[in-house]
């Protein structure tokens, strides 16, 4: 993977991020903030492994290479 994959990786994660922040503030009787969205994923122990795993994939194929 070169590294301006990786870049383009993390700036459409960082993107979505944003996106969903501003959704959120514009109608939060519709969209969930961020806070809410991981918190709900992560609510117990297998959920928190599989996100912690994920993370550190997204993190190793995105920026470590």
């Amino acid at each position: 993977m070169s590294y301006g994959v990786a870049v383009a990786g993390w700036v459409a994660l960082g993107a979505a991020a944003l996106g969903l922040w501003a959704l959120s503030r514009r109608a939060p009787d519709r969209v969930a903030p961020p806070s809410a969205l991981l918190r709900r994923l992560a609510t117990g122990p297998v959920a928190r492994v599989a996100l912690a795993v994920v993370w550190m994939w997204a993190g190793w194929h995105l920026f470590a290479r």
